[in-house]
């Protein structure tokens, strides 16, 4: 997996940057708010299809600017892919992908061809805000890879909202309510088996991850509790709850409540965790998210690195050193390269550098 360029227009702050890259570590430098988080928000969307940062995608405008739009090359699996989204202001949003000069139609369509994992200090949400930003980011890390998963996803939240409309409206019938039942158990059930095996498997990386992390002392584990363990029970739940649905105005069961437990018996991390701890959890978890997919599709995603190794300890940055000789590319931001110049310099890889201005980029000599 190899990114070889990517043009910005109107994207944050920066509103015309075309950068091509020769190198397998890149490193983008500048102080806070130049815009070298946006370079790597701008490539995470290449994966993910949204930003890593927020919700909503007209932040990604340029200041009162109509449009945005980014075009990459990359290298995935010995194939060359051209990707272009853009984003169109008018009266309303209109967003388009294409591939290879193709018009994506489903979001869906569009994933799985440029894989990269991100780390960013939000991560540390995933421990410290429990089961909300835990089935965010399992959901986002299986749709970024599994464009049938993702399929689901989608159809299952409309259905969940439709039936929460119902549950909202004056004097609706229960054939109102329950007309949404069958469809919504059809997707639940797809989603719980796709979360199941994969928690499955990232559990093991994870667990061998922070073990290494911690030299032996944080034997913590990642599982999954699903709200409903099978269709029947999925059913018999609402029916059961309806009377208690229609008062409280949305759906009280399904996988839009399932549990992801980070811990150990029925302590969870959130609760009880030092920072160090909690930040070893995060280091583990994104880090078993690269082995998974490297495992798997026999090439390693891209690495995102948003500033954080300079806020870890001797251990951990030198954790972070062992897993960017693994990749085959990794983007770095930093406001500075002491502090991490002992660690990266060390490596046989070739580098670049590029400083970042109030969203103007220039290229600096190689290190």
């Amino acid at each position: 997996m190899y990114l070889r360029r990517i043009s910005l227009t109107n994207f944050r702050n920066h509103a015309n940057t075309a950068l091509e890259f020769n190198a397998r570590l890149i490193f983008f430098i500048g102080n806070n708010g130049e815009g070298k988080t946006n370079l790597l928000e701008s490539i995470s969307l290449l994966s993910y299809l949204k930003s890593f940062r927020e919700s909503d995608e007209n932040q990604l405008l340029k200041w009162e600017s109509p449009f945005t739009f980014l075009k990459a090359e990359f290298e995935a699996q010995g194939e060359e892919y051209t990707f272009e989204y853009g984003i169109q202001k008018d009266s309303i949003k209109r967003k388009k992908i294409k591939i290879n000069g193709e018009l994506i139609k489903r979001i869906a369509d569009s994933v799985g061809f440029f894989r990269s994992v991100i780390m960013s200090p939000p991560d540390i949400k995933i421990i410290e805000s429990g089961n909300i930003e835990r089935r965010k980011f399992l959901d986002s890390f299986i749709s970024s890879t599994n464009s049938h998963y993702l399929n689901q996803l989608i159809e299952y939240n409309h259905l969940l909202k439709q039936r929460n409309s119902a549950l909202k409206k004056d004097n609706a019938s229960d054939s109102e309510i329950e007309i949404w039942n069958e469809p919504l158990i059809k997707r639940e059930e797809e989603i719980r088996a796709q979360r199941q095996s994969t928690v499955e498997r990232l559990s093991t990386y994870f667990n061998r991850n922070l073990i290494l992390l911690s030299q032996g002392k944080d034997d913590f584990n990642l599982t999954y509790i699903p709200n409903v363990k099978d269709k029947e029970e999925h059913l018999l739940r609402l029916k059961k709850n309806l009377r208690k649905d229609i008062s409280i105005g949305y759906t009280s069961c399904g996988n839009h409540r399932d549990d992801l437990p980070i811990g150990f018996e029925n302590h969870d991390l959130s609760h009880f965790g030092s920072q160090g701890q909690k930040r070893s959890a995060v280091i583990a978890l994104k880090t078993a998210c690269f082995q998974m997919i490297k495992e798997e599709t026999g090439e390693a995603p891209v690495l995102l690195i948003d500033d954080i190794i300079r806020e870890l300890d001797v251990k951990r940055r030198e954790y972070f050193v062992n897993l960017i000789s693994e990749c085959g590319q990794a983007f770095f931001t930093t406001t500075d390269l002491e502090g991490i110049k002992d660690y990266v310099g060390s490596l046989n890889i070739e580098r670049e550098i590029f400083d970042i201005k109030n969203g103007i980029v220039t290229k600096s000599d190689m290190i």
